[in-house]
């Protein structure tokens, strides 16, 4: 008795791909690459709008779970919808910033850069794109990376981001740049004063230094 109709196989399969196609969930996470079971999906049916949605409210809730093996899942889930976008929309540089943001969280280094690299050739000056980018060299302590990604960030819009502001103030005080330095620790502190405190006292400590006497260069950079 034969237990299956091998001639209704290919049937079954091209029905299972299909269905897992409409329900999003075909891809795979492996080696910090996905996976697709079928390359000639019509992309253009999808909605970048809704998919961009999905994929920040599943980021968003990964973010803010303690749980490793529930924020790795949600991870993925984010990494489909932004996979989805970055092919339904060609063009789109947020899908590949977000990509390479959960690769740089999840430490596949080689695919964040890959994704940040695609982002940034799409639009070279994208504040959003070149801050990430930034990001991701200074958790690496790769400063003078770091600083190359969020000046071009600072220069094409981001120039009242807090965050950025302050943090090309530490890079440039890392560098031993005290005068560059300072100016930035100045404007995070005239974009936020209650945030910036430490910053003020960075500042108090740069202007009691006296630079050419004192070992300064080697304590900041320890």
């Amino acid at each position: 008795m034969k237990i299956c109709n091998l001639k209704i196989l290919p049937v079954i399969f091209t029905i299972f791909i299909i269905t897992s196609f409409c329900n999003a969930k075909v891809f795979a996470l492996q080696k910090g690459s996905l996976e697709y079971l079928e390359n000639r999906f019509d992309y253009s049916n999808l909605n970048p709008y809704e998919l961009i949605q999905a994929g920040d409210a599943y980021f968003e809730q990964a973010l803010n779970t303690k749980n490793k093996i529930r924020r790795d899942k949600l991870f993925r889930y984010a990494m489909g919808k932004y996979f989805l976008t970055s092919k339904a929309d060609a063009k789109n540089v947020y899908p590949y910033v977000q990509m390479g943001r959960i690769y740089d969280k999840i430490n596949e280094d080689r695919y964040a850069k890959e994704s940040f690299y695609k982002a940034t050739n799409l639009d070279y000056y994208n504040p959003y794109a070149n801050f990430y980018f930034g990001e991701y060299y200074f958790y690496r302590r790769d400063y003078h990376r770091a600083l190359r990604y969020y000046i071009i960030s600072y220069q094409n819009g981001y120039e009242n981001n807090f965050e950025l502001v302050a943090k090309i103030g530490v890079i440039y005080e890392k560098l031993g740049d005290l005068i560059n330095a300072k100016d930035f620790y100045n404007k995070s502190y005239e974009l936020n004063p209650e945030k910036a405190a430490e910053y003020q006292k960075k500042l108090q400590q740069i202007d009691s230094l006296h630079y050419d006497e004192s070992e300064y260069y080697y304590i900041i950079r320890e």
